[in-house]
């Protein structure tokens, strides 16, 4: 491999790979671009605590001499095949769900299983909302739900700082498009 292969590799990874610090990363380069990713926290915490749950369960049941009863084979099936499942899907999620403010539209990833991003121009967004579940009170992770004029709303899930992703969002509609976004957070 050469070294301008190397580099054009880099870049690429760069591009596409790259993690932002904090939630919110301003890009290099001429344009004015920012961009959120998933929270690590928000993700994880459900495989986590149904680990948790189903590790005490059968620990509980070990110890009182059951751990050879349907219950515990539930509770082992449910570590062994559920929680990797569960973390996997969380890590498709954290690799793929971002959300970027672009000059004239914002490019929103929902996150896994979709496949493709969806580009919506700053005009057509009526409102921007956050919601925060439990995990999201803990984790200060929340759901990004942009409506639009027209189509279904597009939900960016365990996004990490939403209310900055809203406020942002607001402020560059205004000073690039001179309209304002209604934001709310609940």
């Amino acid at each position: 491999m050469t070294v301008t292969e190397i580099r054009l590799n880099l870049a690429v990874m760069d591009s596409a790979d790259s993690h932002t610090h904090n939630g919110l990363t301003e890009a290099a380069g001429a344009s004015d671009q920012f961009a959120w990713r998933a929270s690590a926290a928000a993700l994880f915490l459900p495989a986590l605590v149904v680990a948790a749950g189903y590790g005490a369960l059968l620990l509980a049941l070990v110890l009182a001499d059951r751990g050879n009863g349907p219950l515990a084979r539930v509770c082992m099936i449910v570590l062994v095949i559920g929680v990797p499942l569960l973390l996997a899907h969380a890590g498709l999620r954290l690799s793929t769900t971002r959300l970027a403010l672009h000059a004239s539209y914002l490019e929103v990833h929902p996150g896994f299983p979709a496949r493709d991003p969806v580009t919506i121009p700053y005009a057509s967004v009526s409102r921007a909302t956050v919601r925060r579940g439990l995990s999201g009170w803990i984790t200060g992770a929340g759901s990004l739900v942009i409506e639009r004029e027209s189509g279904l709303p597009v939900i960016v899930s365990g996004l990490s700082s939403p209310d900055t992703a809203v406020a942002k969002l607001d402020a560059y509609r205004d000073g690039v498009h001179g309209k304002r976004v209604n934001a709310t957070v609940g």
